[in-house]
């Protein structure tokens, strides 16, 4: 009796594995000009007189409104157009401090430039592009060799 059901079980799974077959898989969807699905980069330009001067602090401020569609609950990189390359901020670029600070809530991007001695009120820094990149979490931590100070590497690991 129990080598029946012994073997009414084996064959049983035999034929339960045999019945399943793979599903066909579907057509590739088409690129999206933001490259990766959740990667995404944004482009914005500051004017001169976008710049706020704090003397008290020797440095110069501008905030910036992403759009509301921009998810900043992963990695947010920013970058500053630096003649025909993308700089990284932080960034010194002649002796001015590039820097940044954002509020995943309100979506606002403040960027600073001061002197990089801290010494000095340096020039309104004027006309600057500047490009966002958010990333989620999952995506950073599944490209951990990447030099994310390198917007080349990235755009190119991302599609961007």
């Amino acid at each position: 009796m129990k080598k029946s059901i012994l073997a009414f079980a084996i064959i049983a799974l035999i034929l339960t594995f045999n019945a399943c077959k793979k599903g066909d898989t579907g057509a590739m969807g088409p690129a999206g000009a933001d490259g990766n699905a959740n990667v995404k980069s944004y482009t914005f330009s500051l004017l001169s007189t976008d710049w706020v001067a704090d003397s008290a602090n020797l440095q110069w401020s501008a905030d910036h409104t992403l759009p509301s569609t921009i998810d900043l609950s992963g990695a947010v990189l920013l970058y500053v157009q630096d003649g025909s390359n993308w700089a990284a901020l932080p960034h010194v670029d002649y002796g001015v401090t590039f820097e940044f600070g954002f509020d995943p809530a309100t979506k606002i991007i403040e960027i600073q430039a001061a002197d990089a001695t801290a010494t000095t009120m340096t020039a309104n820094p004027g006309p600057l592009t500047f490009k966002v990149v958010t990333i989620p979490s999952a995506a950073k931590r599944a490209n951990p060799n990447i030099n994310w100070k390198n917007y080349t590497e990235v755009k190119n690991t991302f599609n961007l």
